[in-house]
């Protein structure tokens, strides 16, 4: 390992601890290799801009009164720019990436889960997707939201459960729920059968259904409703 990579990985510490900040806090599709190293590259640039930004702020106010004397001062990692075989970098600045990452990473999670941008595009009419989750985690935030209280239909067991959405998650081949004060129901007769504290259900795509509110048809517009399709 010669000295430009040895420099190059020290200059992507920042974007690094970016990067598993915002994929360890956010919902979203699993990145490839290629992905990973691209966002911590662009986290990594987002973090010296504003490092560099805030070094350029203080020097501006700092000599406002006399601009063109200022000596700007210019982070070393954009000597990478030159093209040189040797990249002479500031430990400090790498330092300072790092801590200046923590909460750079967190705010953008805080973005991420506002989902500020992706409503801004959508009522501008610029993009017509909500962003990087599906339907599903997409639907159990609002339910999360609403206060968490919902239904889950299992179609094979002929089950209903009746619980407060405490974790969720999906993966590629599974949908994972975990509930808290469940009420177990018997899907065709609403009968009860047991209660617990806490439930883990783990569903094939398309083998769990999910609902707010559970209102039951009378009996009585049930069978005019048949009636109604037999005399036709």
């Amino acid at each position: 390992m010669n000295a430009l990579t040895i420099s190059l990985v020290a200059i992507m510490i920042p974007g690094v601890i970016m990067a598993l900040i915002y994929d360890t806090y956010t919902q979203h599709k699993p990145w490839d290799s290629f992905r990973y190293i691209l966002m911590s590259i662009v986290f990594g640039i987002t973090t010296y801009l504003v490092m560099q930004g805030l070094i350029s702020g203080y020097q501006f106010f700092h000599g406002i009164k006399d601009t063109k004397s200022i000596e700007w001062y210019l982070l070393s990692v954009w000597s990478v720019a030159n093209g040189e075989e040797k990249i002479k970098l500031n430990p400090l600045e790498i330092l300072w990436g790092g801590m200046l990452s923590v909460p750079l990473g967190l705010f953008w999670v805080f973005i991420s889960t506002r989902r500020s941008l992706h409503e801004f595009l959508l009522r501008k009419g610029i993009s017509n997707k909500y962003g990087d989750d599906n339907a599903y985690i997409r639907s159990l935030e609002i339910l999360h939201k609403n206060g968490g209280s919902c239904y889950a239909l299992l179609h094979e067991d002929n089950l209903l459960l009746h619980g407060t959405i405490f974790l969720y998650n999906e993966s590629d081949k599974t949908q994972e729920l975990g509930l808290e004060n469940v009420t177990v129901l018997h899907a065709e007769t609403g009968k009860q059968l047991w209660m617990t504290n806490f439930m883990y259900l783990s569903k094939e795509y398309g083998k769990m259904v999910i609902f707010e509110n559970y209102i039951e048809v009378p009996k009585n517009v049930e069978r005019s409703g048949s009636e109604g399709a037999a005399e036709e």
